[in-house]
């Protein structure tokens, strides 16, 4: 990730992040089918948050473990799922001993993680052998699809220069000593009622995605601004339409997963 840009304060949105996430059914099934995940397996969230996919996945593993470096999150966390095992750490230097997880899985997180070689590598470590992890992203052709850097192209930009590309991915896992490594992509978002417009104009909903945290106020005005007034006259609809035509062809997200080999 380069220097010039801004991080995100989880501690400062971690109030409001909900308003605009919640587990994404299709990534759920798809995490527990790439991981192998049944009643025996002990499973890792990397970057929780709220705890949406560790809350979710709790009931089909055995354990889930979810750790984030965020107090206020993690806080959310407890809140909404009592009894998950919730650990206040880094994800670049995890607290666990190595090879004592039966699958990991980080959804929209990686872009958020300066170190990720060291992020991969640790993932790797705890890992049992032959156990997969699963990085959850958007990839540069879907980017390109989502109707809402329509009316924020300065998002698009930055969003392009700070996550990384599923190919890019795919080589960090080989270069962290993952093996088999592979894509599946989703046809639906991790965003909540991302196809409804209105609900950009919301600041609390808006101030729960990075984007909008990190582009300069002028820029979300103005987007904001066209985007009232295309919902006024009805061209929010048409454009909404034309964009998630190619999303339902490309998808929304990818999962790239590779296997800590079994030698």
């Amino acid at each position: 990730m380069p220097e010039t840009i801004k991080r995100v304060d989880y501690d400062k949105i971690g109030g409001v992040y909900d308003s605009s996430r919640e587990a994404n059914a299709e990534t759920m099934a798809k995490l527990i089918a790439l991981l192998g995940i049944g009643g025996e397996s002990l499973v890792l969230d990397m970057g929780c948050g709220t705890g949406n996919y560790t809350g979710a996945l709790r009931n089909v593993a055995k354990s889930v473990v979810g750790i984030d470096l965020s107090s206020v999150m993690l806080e959310q966390a407890q809140a909404k799922f009592s009894g998950v095992s919730l650990v206040h750490g880094d994800v670049t230097s995890l607290p666990f001993s190595s090879e004592v997880f039966d699958g990991a899985f980080a959804v929209q997180v990686l872009h958020h993680v300066k170190e990720k070689e060291l992020f991969l590598r640790e993932a790797h470590r705890v890992l049992r052998k032959g156990a997969h992890l699963a990085i959850d992203s958007c990839s540069h052709r879907q980017m390109h699809a989502f109707w809402l850097y329509h009316y924020f192209p300065a998002g698009l930009s930055m969003d392009l220069a700070r996550i990384p590309d599923s190919g890019e991915i795919m080589g960090l896992l080989n270069a962290a000593g993952f093996t088999d490594i592979s894509i599946k992509i989703s046809y639906t978002d991790v965003a909540s009622e991302h196809e409804k417009p209105e609900r950009y104009l919301d600041g609390d909903y808006r101030a729960g995605q990075s984007t909008f945290c990190l582009l300069p106020e002028e820029e979300i005005e103005r987007g904001c601004r066209k985007l009232r007034e295309d919902i006024k006259s009805g061209m929010a609809e048409e454009i909404v339409r034309r964009y998630e035509a190619e999303e339902a062809r490309v998808g929304g997200s990818c999962i790239v997963y590779g296997e800590r080999a079994v030698f």
